[in-house]
């Protein structure tokens, strides 16, 4: 099949996760199902990656030739499963030298990981994956959570503070059916998008300060179509259980705020776990 004719899919897996997938080749990037509930973050207590949630939602994703595990950056909710995955389904781990050094403390071997930077570009089937340097969002008490470097190999279980942030990367995932940008955290760097266009961005929405600042230096810096809010549920809470959002994340602020440029895109919601057509994008149907 020509790829230009081929669809697109991608599944949320809750917080920043998404496999995209266009039946030859899935990429998986920031998947998180171990889910530890708040009062351990906060206590400091190791997190021991739920490796039976892993097998089981490698399962469910039903995609069989999934070739990398990307990662934006290596807070615990975005890193500490993705080696663990990268294993089960025997893709290439791609992230910072923090994302790599979690892989190293995971038992990967070298030659199953590939060092992210800033503007590299890594072809992975049909698609394409750019690199573009960007900032964390100020996601607690308007502070960066857990600033710094993962230095030398880190092996679980070790407590959330242990996860550094390391590098934070948006990613330009091209396909020759459109242009997708995943842009998990909520922080931006003016001008990052002065040189990018991009059909759909999958937006982190929690942290994000101003909404209409965001909206402007992101989605609507990149000339999108389609808005797809990600990394909005509480990921203190297990995804057997029913989806809350993140207490304090004004998701009707951001709904409304969103709403004032309905006509320059149209936002998406998706519900964890189901598969949905995203590439090539259809008619426009706003979905509020």
């Amino acid at each position: 099949m020509n790829q230009e004719n081929k669809t697109v899919n991608i599944t949320w897996l809750g917080t920043a996760g998404v496999l995209i997938a266009d039946g030859d080749c899935g990429i998986l990037i920031d998947p998180y199902v171990s889910r530890f509930g708040l009062f351990k973050i906060a206590l400091g207590i190791p997190l021991q990656p739920d490796k039976e949630s892993i097998k089981r939602w490698t399962a469910r994703l039903e995609e069989k030739n999934i070739r990398a595990v990307v990662v934006s950056h290596s807070h615990f909710d975005h890193c500490l499963d993705a080696p663990y995955f990268a294993q089960e389904t025997g893709a290439l781990l791609i992230g910072s030298e923090s994302t790599i050094n979690v892989g190293r403390g995971s038992g990967l071997a070298e030659k199953y990981m590939q060092t992210a930077n800033s503007g590299r570009t890594i072809n992975i089937g049909a698609f394409s994956l750019k690199f573009i340097e960007s900032i964390h969002g100020p996601a607690f008490l308007g502070r960066i959570p857990y600033p710094g470097t993962i230095d030398k190999p880190l092996t679980a279980p070790r407590p959330a503070r242990d996860y550094r942030l390391g590098q934070t990367y948006a990613i330009l995932i091209s396909h020759p059916t459109g242009t997708i940008v995943h842009h998990g955290s909520a922080g931006f760097m003016p001008g990052m998008y002065k040189e990018v266009k991009a059909d759909v961005v999958l937006l982190g929405i929690a942290g994000r300060g101003d909404t209409e600042t965001y909206l402007k230096n992101v989605p609507l810096a990149l000339g999108v179509k389609m808005i797809i809010p990600i990394h909005f549920d509480n990921f203190f809470v297990r995804l057997d259980k029913k989806m809350k959002n993140l207490p304090g994340l004004k998701l009707k602020e951001f709904l409304a705020e969103a709403e004032k440029h309905r006509q320059s895109f149209e936002l998406k919601t998706l519900s964890i776990g189901e598969k949905t057509a995203i590439l090539p994008l259809k008619a426009k149907e706003n979905s509020f």
